[in-house]
């Protein structure tokens, strides 16, 4: 009766073996030989990512749509008319680090076995704005408002794959998500909503104190907070 318990666990510890290794060998079926054209399984995919990457694409695209716009925003005051070089010097830094946000996205979608799509459409002509036409104080709340809009589409995807059921679930993207970009995000928003109310507080004071005088202006306060910008 002894070996009869032992021949059956046997059996059953080989069965599983078989079930367990049976993407293995369907793998290797399909792999060892150079000349196949069926390797549908020999790739990097695996888990959720291949339901999710389409937010992923978005948002690198959205990253570079950014990086162009913020660049606008910089060109439009490194002219001699508005010599804003501050304002120049924080836009350029937005845009430089949109256009690293999106090759780290591209990058990260390779390795997981995806293929970007620069065709994922992610911003209605009905939403884009004259950048060029800004002014200081419009410029930092529009920089604001994208910021914001960055962060909220990184926190639905890292949402999105933290909660998944089942075929959708993929702990690794919200990961990536979590240490890539939600922080940088929340730090981001945080300085330039700073930016914003310092800017609108003293061009608030500066207009009080002069509005009774014909030459009162702003110049003095926006070439002041400009100097301050160079300095970050």
């Amino acid at each position: 009766m002894k070996w009869l318990l032992v021949l059956s666990s046997v059996l059953v510890a080989f069965s599983n073996a078989q079930l367990d290794d049976a993407c293995y060998s369907k793998t290797v079926s399909e792999c060892q030989f150079q000349d196949s054209e069926n390797l549908n399984d020999c790739n990097a995919l695996f888990s959720g990512f291949i339901k999710n990457v389409v937010e992923l694409q978005k948002y690198a695209n959205h990253q570079l749509e950014k990086s162009y716009e913020y660049l606008l925003l910089a060109a439009n005051f490194g002219t001699y008319v508005k010599n804003r070089p501050g304002f120049e010097k924080q836009f350029r830094a937005l845009s430089d680090k949109s256009w690293s946000n999106a090759i780290t996205l591209i990058k990260h979608i390779t390795k997981r076995g995806g293929v970007h799509d620069f065709s994922v459409n992610t911003t209605r002509k009905a939403d884009k704005k004259p950048l060029l036409g800004f002014n200081e104080m419009l410029a930092l709340a529009l920089a604001l408002d994208y910021e914001k809009t960055l962060a909220k589409e990184a926190h639905h995807i890292h949402q999105k794959n933290t909660h998944a059921q089942h075929t959708d679930y993929d702990p690794e993207i919200a990961h990536f998500m979590e240490e890539e970009f939600i922080e940088y995000q929340a730090g981001t928003v945080r300085k330039l909503s700073g930016y914003t109310n310092d800017l609108k507080k003293l061009l608030k004071d500066y207009s009080s104190e002069y509005s009774k005088k014909e030459s009162g202006d702003n110049t003095l306060a926006l070439y002041l907070f400009d100097e301050y910008l160079a300095k970050q």
